[in-house]
């Protein structure tokens, strides 16, 4: 069964220019898991697309960043609840 792509944006600092756009396009080409990409410079963002959206954008943030740009991120914590033992506890984790 094949997997449905997902579109995914993440947005850029540090992209100023049409040669910074062309490093940051080069180097989202470059990860594997990524299927079809572009880079939108007046929206400073990176589209890409990919069957395996959690890999793609862990090896997409860490290739721009090892490239001088940065994306932005946010840390969420989100309340799980009804949790009754060890097992439910691994399977959230998890």
């Amino acid at each position: 069964m094949k997997t449905e792509a997902t579109t995914i944006k993440l947005p850029i600092e540090g992209m100023d220019s049409e040669h910074c756009a062309l490093i940051v396009d080069k180097t989202v080409g470059g990860v594997p898991e990524v299927q079809e990409h572009h880079v939108e410079l007046n929206n400073r963002v990176a589209v890409l697309r990919s069957e395996r959206p959690v890999e793609a954008v862990q090896h997409a943030v860490q290739a721009i960043r090892d490239s001088g740009y940065d994306v932005p991120t946010m840390k969420r914590t989100i309340p799980v609840t009804g949790m009754t033992c060890a097992s439910c506890v691994a399977s959230v984790e998890s």
